[in-house]
Order: C-alpha cells, then structure tokens, then sequence
C-alpha cells in the first residue's frame, strides 16, 4: 500500500494528557459486565490493547470504573475480548494505581459494527514526552477473510524518535508503505511468503534504520508494529527500536486443507499383513480343513 491507505491517527487531544474520544464505533478495550438496554447481546465485537510506549510502567485498564486488564507491560498486544455495544468510560491507569491516576482516559461509543472490524486501543508516545506526547490512538483491525495465497499486513509507527519512514520488501524491492509518521498506521496486502524488509528514513533509499525477516502465511492478517527507540541510549528509556509483529486472524479451518493422518506417537505404525506364499494357504483356510477332516 502506498499512499493513500495511510491513515492518520484519531485522537483529540485535550490538555493534561487526557484525551477524550466519542463516536468511535467498534473500537475500545476489554469485556465489561455493562450491557446497555434494548441491545441483543450477540452482536458482540471484539478489543485488544497494545502497550507500545517504551518509558511508561506497565499498565492496567478500567472500563466504567471496573479493571479488565493488569498489569500490562510495555511491547504487549493483548488477545482479543468481546465487548457489547455501548457507552464507556475507558482509563490507562499505572498498574496497581487508583483509576483516579489514570494517564489517558477516553469515552467510547461503541455500536454494531461490520463482524469482520475489531477494535485496537494503542497507547504510544512517551510519559517523559521529550519526543512525542503519550497519547491513545482507536483504531479498526481489519481481520476480514483474505484470499488463501494472500497475507494481509497492517503497519503502525509508534516509534517516538524515529522520523517518518517507507516500509520496502527487500533491499531494491517494492515500497509497501511509503512516508508513514509517529502514529500512522494502514493496510496493504502481499502474496505470502518470506520477506526482508528494510526500513528508511522517507525519501531515503541510501541507509536503512532497520532490516527484519518476516515470514506471511496465506490467509492471515497481521500487525506490524515499529516501537522503541533509533537512540536509546539519548532516550528516556533503554528500549531499542524493534518491529513487534502480531498474527491478528488466522484463516478459517475449512480453507486449510487437513494434513495426512499421522499414527500417534505412542502407538506404533501396524505392520502391513503379509501376503500367504504359493503353497501355504491363508489364514481362515486353516481351520476349514481341519473341521472338515474331523467330519
């Protein structure tokens, strides 16, 4: 993808480090006992946190005053968790803190939404904010179905001292994302298979900040997400720049052909019967002789 599937980030930045986000659709952070009235509770739709700021503490989360996750540590992508449709209050909170020390707090509405869209609530930046401010960023995983020869990979740059950057396959390969900033993420897909990827600073084919092997399965959605520092040792944490890559669905079993069946280990393989020589006859035939003998 280059160009125009970079999505900027949505947040509203509100003074004091708090930031306040509405009418968002689909996309909070964890399961809650709160349903609303007069919505069915099937149409669940799932959230997940990722913890990519690399000079905060480890975290937990509160939705409507309640914890549903502790004790995150930074680099962690939690799994997925329903969540009913509704209005809440959502709070990043140092772990083992009152939530009336939250660091980021958002209000989310969250309605019905397409099955195959799930919700990413990422928080990034940095509490030191020499680089960038800590910041909470909503955004939609696109986990629909994806051809069976086709991987789907989504890149967010969380990396606060790094420039914008273009994602290249290989050293003079194709450009998948192109002029991504602190906090940009989107799609594109690739046929699957093994990949160098190299990193540059935008416009900048000369010197990469970072080279990586990836491996893409057909059929799966993934995350890759650039986190850390290109200078730790000038930054406020010592968390050196990384690529954090995520396998966010999976295809469904019906589209995987089934492997031959395998004997268990703890059982062995039968032997193969052996065939009765010329002369000798089979087994069964045995005893038919001898009863007709005694008869």
């Amino acid at each position: 993808m280059i160009g125009d599937g970079v999505s900027r980030r949505r947040i509203i930045q509100i003074g004091g480090g708090l930031v306040v986000v509405s009418g968002v659709g689909g996309t909070t952070v964890a399961s809650s006992d709160h349903e609303p009235d007069d919505q069915p509770a099937d149409t669940d739709f799932r959230t997940r946190v990722a913890h990519l700021s690399p000079d905060a503490p480890n975290v937990d989360i509160y939705v409507d005053g309640e914890r549903v996750r502790e004790g995150i540590p930074y680099g962690t992508v939690t799994d997925y968790r329903d969540l009913p449709p509704g209005t809440y209050t959502v709070q990043v909170v140092p772990a083992g803190e009152d939530p009336s020390e939250a660091v980021l707090e958002e209000t989310v509405e969250a309605g019905d939404v397409d099955p195959t869209v799930d919700g990413l609530l990422a928080v990034i930046g940095e509490v030191a904010a020499e680089n960038q401010p800590l910041e909470a960023l909503f955004l939609d995983d696109d986990n629909s179905p994806v051809d069976p020869g086709t991987a789907r990979v989504r890149a967010l740059h969380a990396s606060p001292d790094a420039p914008a950057v273009d994602v290249v396959a290989g050293e003079n390969g194709e450009a998948l994302f192109e002029n991504v900033a602190f906090g940009e993420s989107g799609y594109t897909e690739v046929p699957e298979g093994e990949y160098p990827l190299a990193i540059y600073p935008a416009g900048d084919r000369e010197n990469s900040v970072f080279e990586i092997d990836v491996s893409l399965a057909g059929g799966t959605v993934y995350s890759a997400f650039a986190i850390g520092y290109l200078e730790p040792e000038r930054a406020p944490a010592d968390e050196p720049f990384d690529i954090l890559l995520t396998e966010d669905s999976l295809p469904d079993e019906e589209d995987v052909e089934p492997d031959e069946a395998k004997p268990d280990e703890d059982e062995p393989e039968k032997e193969p019967e052996e065939e009765p020589k010329e002369d000798e006859p089979e087994k069964g035939c045995e005893k038919d002789e001898e009863e007709k003998k005694a008869t």
